[in-house]
């Protein structure tokens, strides 16, 4: 398989990696046919246990190897400017809390920890915890919590999608840090 071929698979599971935890977190259902068995929580499926971060896989801060796939680094690099600029109605303190969870629970380590924590943090760290954990578990009560603090929809469907983005950019970055690796 061609290292171009590589990058586009990388992609493509960020990329799924970010819609599922959009539709989780949103509670969107599918609505066409699919001959796919549809998923019932049956109380028993977990995540894998995060190892300690000295096992982490080692990750740098670029994802240069993206650029093989111009127009797809490009679109990458508009979104995240869009996320995480100053268009958010989230502070920088609240997306980078975000963030770093998101981070955390990918295992990657290239992530610089956020100054400090917003108010009502500890709801969005709640929901941002299970967002990129346990997504599957995600359920109406979770964007109540936020609703709770004061947030809006507006600001509700940022919070999603910066730790959806996050989940993904970290899987883009361990993926693509490791393909260069093995290029050496």
């Amino acid at each position: 398989m061609s290292r171009t071929s590589i990058v586009l698979v990388i992609g493509l599971v960020a990329l799924f990696n970010y819609l599922t935890r959009v539709a989780d977190g949103t509670g969107i259902e599918a609505d066409y046919e699919t001959g796919l068995p549809e998923f019932v929580y049956r109380g028993v499926t977990e995540s894998d246990r995060r190892p300690e971060p000295a096992k982490w896989p080692p990750v740098d801060h670029s994802i240069e190897l993206l650029s093989l796939l111009p127009d797809v680094h490009a679109a990458w690099c508009r979104w995240r400017d869009y996320l995480l600029g100053s268009s958010s109605p989230l502070s920088d303190v609240t997306r980078g809390q975000l963030q770093m969870i998101a981070a955390r629970n990918a295992c990657d380590g290239a992530m610089d920890p956020p100054e400090a924590a917003d108010p009502g943090s500890a709801a969005l760290s709640d929901f941002a915890e299970k967002l990129s954990r346990t997504p599957w578990l995600m359920t109406s009560s979770d964007v109540d919590a936020l609703r709770s603090i004061g947030m809006d929809d507006v600001s509700i469907l940022h919070v999603i999608a910066v730790v959806a983005y996050q989940s993904a950019e970290s899987r883009l970055r361990i993926g693509l840090s490791a393909l260069a690796r093995c290029q050496d």
